[in-house]
């Protein structure tokens, strides 16, 4: 990313009403049941990394679940606005301003990562397989090709959403718990929720 990025990201937030109800995407809470059915316990006193969390709605929502969480974002807007909705509930969150271009984690440090409709085909998996524990889990949701086909969608450029079971194959040291390619009523995304070995 770039200086022109956390602009864009910083307009765009500044732009959008400071949210004081927590809206936890869907795939998210479905996986994150799925998690807790096989290793029940884990959301107790694990560790979570949600990259590019945005205005942190994913982060505060696994935060009351128990989770420690560490929220990073290249958006200091967003951020902000993250600490505020957060704050509203008492939920603690480590924000971490940073371009995940530049950004590493400590090595298998994480139970759990978590990214929402952010692609790098590079950087991800990379920050992914450096950051998790064996056996910490990833619960992944981002736009697949039919996204462009959407009148209605702000994705014009290829180059931001993935082939057929593309997703997938970004992690082939995981173990693959569950794949799938939706078309929903309101974007067409691939979710995947996979466990490192």
């Amino acid at each position: 990313m770039s200086a022109t990025d956390r602009q864009r990201w910083n307009e765009k937030y500044t732009r959008k009403p400071a949210a004081t109800i927590i809206k936890p995407d869907e795939w998210l809470i479905e996986a994150h049941d799925t998690i807790a059915q096989i290793t029940p316990g884990i959301t107790t006193a694990g560790r979570a990394l949600d990259l590019a969390c945005g205005l942190g709605h994913n982060s505060t929502w696994l935060a009351q679940y128990g989770w420690d969480v560490d929220g990073v974002d290249i958006s200091t807007e967003g951020l902000s606005q993250a600490e505020l909705l957060a704050a509203e509930t008492d939920t603690v969150i480590n924000w971490i301003e940073a371009d995940l271009d530049d950004w590493q984690p400590k090595p298998d440090s994480y139970d759990l990562a978590i990214v929402f409709r952010f692609l790098d085909r590079v950087t991800v998996p990379l920050i992914v397989n450096d950051g998790l524990r064996p056996g910490g889990w990833l619960i992944y949701e981002t736009f697949a090709a039919g996204e462009l086909d959407r009148a209605n969608s702000h994705i014009r450029n290829p180059a931001f959403t993935l082939s057929t079971g593309e997703l997938r194959l970004l992690f082939t040291d995981f173990e693959i718990v569950d794949f799938r390619e939706e078309t929903l009523e309101n974007r067409s995304v691939q979710r995947l929720l996979a466990r490192r070995r």
